[in-house]
């Protein structure tokens, strides 16, 4: 019973400096990359407002071992600018990505939709210089107050969804020019 109670009281001691640990992350993440593409603005941007486009480079999904052509499962709505919606399934239910916002060569919002129900705001901002347009990807993802969710987020985002980004800005650069 002692042995019981010893487990009790160390995982409960766990749980404390865990929950405590978790206060010192913020709450709210952000992930950016950039890129210079050797492109007009108006194509770099028709391949990121026209979310059928997404197929010719994948978008965020290219984890090691994902066919991003088989993640991408369908587009709905408007064809381009807001109210497109690209629907996904990494194989946990569908997500999506909408976009909300877009103003033309210049700035898309986005709205992510999670399979697991959580949600986060992607913005892209295009700016011409030269021959080249400069493409920032941002993601701003509100962790809310789960302990864990806290802690692995700000230890991991920033690696990982930091890499998914720059492959799919190297793929968008490729088909953009």
């Amino acid at each position: 019973m002692k042995k019981v109670k010893k487990i009790g009281v160390v995982l409960g001691i766990l749980i404390l400096l865990v929950c405590l640990v978790s206060l010192l992350f913020p709450t709210n993440v952000e992930v950016s990359r950039s890129i210079a593409i050797g492109a007009s603005v108006d194509k770099v941007f028709d391949n990121v407002n026209t979310i059928e486009h997404w197929k010719k480079w994948g978008g965020p999904w290219h984890e090691e071992g994902m066919d991003y052509t088989t993640v991408i499962k369908r587009t709905e709505g408007a064809s381009s600018g807001v109210g497109s919606r690209l629907i996904y399934n990494q194989g946990k239910g569908e997500g999506s990505v909408e976009i909300i916002e877009s103003n033309i060569n210049q700035k898309i919002k986005t709205l992510i939709s999670f399979e697991d129900g959580g949600s986060a705001n992607g913005i892209w901002l295009f700016d011409q210089n030269n021959n080249k347009t400069n493409v920032t990807w941002t993601i701003y993802i509100d962790l809310g107050y789960n302990p864990l969710k806290r802690i692995m987020g700000n230890l991991m985002m920033e690696s990982k969804v930091g890499s998914l980004f720059e492959i799919g800005l190297s793929n968008l650069k490729k088909v953009s020019e």
